[in-house]
């Protein structure tokens, strides 16, 4: 579900008052689109965020680290990952304004990885999708975003909560919640 940035920010400081306790470990992804596993505990969203956003009633949510989760009840699908705050998150939002540190080894361990699993599958949609990527831009909604391999998470747990997008012998790392090119790995 798609929010303008005075929605987002007005639902982060609405669940910024919510006493909620977040998850710490997590085995899924926390992206839009992961079904969340049935024995993850739920809240439903509350009263505030529904006048926000009215799309949201009788939707669901949990916490994972510094961001709120809202879940379809009806198929656990994660629709949309909000950062938890109590400031305003209009002009900078927290984490396009994070420095990510990847090593020289994170790099091997994408490029290995990402490689492999590009060979595998067959570049149908993909060839008729033809999108610039930069570093730094926002990736259009029509691209579609992939979790690394489950081997890239554990070699390289850094990475864990990016995604990547891999295009023409390159692969670019992407936050998710923001689809913003954070590195490019050739």
């Amino acid at each position: 579900m798609n929010l303008n940035d005075q929605q987002r920010t007005r639902v982060s400081q609405s669940f910024a008052h919510v006493n909620v306790r977040p998850l710490t470990n997590v085995n899924f992804s926390v992206s839009v689109g992961t079904v969340v596993p049935r024995d993850v505990h739920l809240e439903r969203v509350p009263a505030d965020v529904v006048e926000i956003v009215p799309q949201y009633r009788n939707y669901s949510y949990f916490a994972v680290r510094d961001e709120i989760v809202i879940v379809e009840p009806s198929t656990m699908k994660i629709v949309t990952v909000l950062p938890r705050s109590g400031g305003s998150t209009a002009a900078a939002p927290a984490s396009s304004n994070r420095k990510v540190s990847v090593t020289d080894k994170d790099r091997e361990v994408v490029r290995k990885h990402t490689r492999a699993s590009t060979e595998r599958r067959t570049t149908g949609s993909s060839a008729s999708t033809r999108v610039e990527i930069r570093r730094g831009e926002r990736v259009p909604d029509m691209v579609e975003i992939e979790e690394f391999p489950e081997t890239v998470y554990r070699e390289a747990p850094a990475l864990r909560e990016y995604r990547y997008i891999h295009r023409e012998n390159r692969t670019y790392l992407v936050e998710p919640t923001e689809r913003r090119v954070i590195e490019e790995i050739d």
